[in-house]
């Protein structure tokens, strides 16, 4: 742990107490938006309720099912308090009354609450996009329950849009409405899926709190107390009770001035520059695609220096630069010679992200008639296109087409110079099809084995750290830098640490819960042998945070091409044996080898609902795939045992995937056997075997399973 934050030296002050509140103008009453018409509220317990009103109000709750409390609010107007509530059942009313007012909520059932949270896979919508749910169509059409209910906690940070926000049911009557996260098409498919198991098997109403936020780390959904007690640093805190706006801009002003601080060490160490990422007038991580982004960030990219001003001249000496090689081949896009992941190497996660200069010549013949340049499905995520040094488009979005016209002004006779500043901010990058060049008469495609280009800036923390290096010393240097450039970190971004804990949990905690469901950890592939840690700490948090041990059931992440993929997984599997009260929903067998989103939510939320149903509710299910246990040596074999097995261990669709290690540690792959309920594996290339691994690659398809068909874990025997 103390990697994880060792440059980091901030002041740490937590900022929310009782969150999306609606402003208590003149002492009104008022609960969380988490409280309205059509919520569930978790069955035999006594759920609590919140809010502000008057100072030293007396505040009553009574459900129609005959329970009430009363509570004086504080001198502030903060109040608190907890209300029995019968076995599942209803609809029933709340009423919550003052003095002066009151406020009463309809269509009220009691059953079994549950948190969803984690990033994208969990984000993912029914909706999401064409055919990227199996039987997407089918599972809309049919999802009519009333008594499955969600409401959608919003990714916003401002904590805004929240205060609008309600609970739905599952039905036809709710569908296709405006507010399209009020919908169950744009609802989480795997929380969808998961309620519905529940609910088929239960028959009690299911209300699901959906809490997520794609690309996002575990460090941002965790306090900043528990970050503070993992890691050495000794954070300065303030008590969750004494928040205010003025503690947060004083944050953001330590933040900026730490952030000052790294930028001026870079220059100082390296002679690098630290340039500001353009700010948005709508926050980028609200538009999927970016492009509902407003075009007053294209023409902040534009005006944007990185040292780079004559890279788009016409008559820039660009001999020096490296001709295009795509050295590290993007598995998705293997046919497309200009999309990446990385362009040096998977490794290394600096070069991952951030801003290439391309350069390439054209001959024209024919300059009587406007050019149109086409970028095919769009280029990751912005680019400045310059023609014979003019600038002919601009564009932010990943995925939409770039059509560029060039005036036959700009065209010269032979020699022509195209010049494209990319700038990637996440995942792969580079175009996604083929570039053309096309007039009136004739279409040719500009290949990238004709283009030069130059790395012109890393990406760290959404800023752009210009670099003076040529591509040799890049290379050269790469590791050194990875090991010591500071980093600073995020402010008022989904990756700032703590943020998500702060502002968007806060804005449905402390609702009573059954339990959470998560779906997390493609983000922390750079830092995957932290994760367990940072995972374990997580839960501890949100535990302590409720107040109780709620069940924290969550998906192991499937196989994928990314680096540090197996090391999430291994994380995760490990957090099983140290962290009591969870489960975990293996997907070695529906990993998507180009897409980091698995179709086949429908199995991710009923291996869920299978963990909650067998630990949970009292149904005896196999509710996990094998889990390694321990293995021994028998002469040349190793013997591996499981738990999990259910009735017994079986393979689909080969014995792939296990390896020995003798000594050295050196692994090769094995042949498999079951014997007696045990995997066997044997290799000719080790004659003293000592270790066993299975799965253990990024992207793999797992062939072991027990015969109720769920999928063993990948596992390394060595720790």
């Amino acid at each position: 742990m103390k990697t994880l934050l060792k440059t980091f030296k901030f002041v740490s002050l937590l900022f929310v107490l009782l969150s999306c509140i609606s402003k208590n103008e003149e002492g009104q009453l008022v609960l969380p938006s988490v409280f309205s018409d059509h919520m569930v509220l978790q069955q035999k317990t006594d759920v609590v309720f919140w809010g502000r009103s008057r100072p030293n109000e007396k505040i009553t709750i009574k459900g129609s099912w005959g329970e009430s409390n009363t509570v004086k609010s504080d001198d502030s107007g903060k109040w608190e308090l907890r209300l029995i509530t019968p076995s599942a059942g209803g609809p029933f009313e709340v009423n919550v009354n003052s003095s002066y007012e009151t406020i009463r909520y309809e269509d009220v059932l009691i059953g079994e609450v549950w948190l969803a949270s984690g990033q994208s896979n969990m984000v993912w919508k029914l909706n999401q996009c064409e055919g990227c749910i199996d039987n997407q169509e089918e599972e809309i059409a049919n999802a009519n329950y009333n008594e499955i209910r969600f409401f959608n906690n919003p990714m916003d940070l401002s904590r805004t849009v929240v205060k609008s926000q309600k609970w739905r049911p599952v039905t036809s009557e709710f569908a296709g409405e405006m507010e399209d996260t009020y919908s169950v098409e744009s609802f989480s498919a795997a929380g969808y899926f998961f309620a519905r198991e529940l609910y088929n098997e239960l028959s009690v109403p299911i209300g699901i709190i959906g809490s997520s936020w794609g690309g996002t780390r575990v460090e941002a959904w965790t306090s900043r107390k528990k970050l503070s007690e993992i890691t050495s640093l000794e954070l300065p805190l303030i008590s969750k009770n004494s928040i205010s706006i003025n503690d947060r801009d004083a944050l953001k002003k330590y933040y900026k001035n730490y952030n000052d601080s790294i930028a001026k060490l870079n220059n100082k160490l390296f002679g690098f520059n630290t340039i500001n990422l353009p700010k948005l007038e709508e926050q980028p991580w609200l538009s999927n695609t970016g492009e509902k982004i407003s075009k007053k960030i294209e023409k902040k990219w534009q005006k944007l220096i990185l040292n780079d001003e004559e890279y788009s001249k016409f008559d820039y000496d660009d001999s020096r630069w490296k001709t295009w090689q795509k050295n590290h081949e993007a598995p998705k896009y293997e046919d497309l010679s200009g999309r990446f992941e990385n362009i040096f190497d998977p490794k290394d996660f600096l070069l991952t992200n951030g801003t290439i200069w391309f350069r390439t010549e054209i001959d024209l013949n024919d300059i009587s008639s406007d050019y149109e340049l086409i970028y095919e499905e769009g280029a990751d995520d912005t680019d400045q296109t310059y023609f014979n040094g003019v600038l002919i488009g601009n564009t932010f979005s990943w995925s939409k087409e770039r059509r560029y016209v060039i005036n036959k002004s700009l065209l010269k006779k032979g020699k022509n110079v195209l010049a494209i500043r990319l700038t990637d901010l996440d995942g792969p990058g580079g175009f996604n099809g083929r570039i053309l060049l096309k007039n009136n008469t004739s279409q040719n495609e500009i290949l990238m084995k004709n283009f030069k280009f130059k790395h012109q800036a890393f990406l760290i923390n959404r800023k752009l750290v210009v670099h003076n290096l040529n591509h040799d010393e890049l290379i050269k240097k790469s590791n050194y830098l990875n090991k010591n450039i500071a980093r600073g970190f995020a402010v008022d971004s989904p990756e700032e640490y703590s943020i998500l804990f702060d502002r968007i949990l806060s804005n449905v905690l402390p609702y009573t819960i059954k339990g959470t469901i998560w779906y997390q950890g493609e983000a922390n592939v750079t830092n995957y042998d932290e994760y367990q840690t940072l995972f374990s700490a997580l839960i501890e948090d949100w535990r302590e945070s409720w107040g109780y041990e709620f069940p924290f059931y969550y998906v192991q992440i499937a196989p994928f091409t990314e680096e540090g993929n197996v090391g999430v997984r291994e994380a995760q599997r490990k957090t099983l044996e140290t962290t009591e009260n969870t489960g975990m929903a293996v997907l070695m067998d529906i990993g998507e080898r180009d897409d980091i989103h698995p179709h086949n939510k429908q199995d991710v939320g009923k291996r869920l609902a299978l963990l909650a149903l067998d630990k949970d509710y009292g149904f005896n299910f196999v509710s996990s795939g094998p889990l390694y246990k321990n293995h021994e040596v028998k002469g040349n074999f190793l013997y591996v045992d499981f738990d999990s097995k259910g009735s017994g261990l079986k393979f689909i669709n080969g014995k792939n995937g296990f390896e020995i290690a003798g000594t050295d540690n050196e692994f090769y792959p094995a042949t498999a056997e079951i014997v007696d309920n045990k995997i066997r594996v044997y290799s000719e290339n080790v004659r003293k075997p000592k270790n066993v691994r299975y799965g253990w690659k990024n992207w793999t398809v797992g062939t072991l399973f027990n015969k109720e068909g769920l999928p063993a874990s990948s596992f390394s025997s060595i720790n």
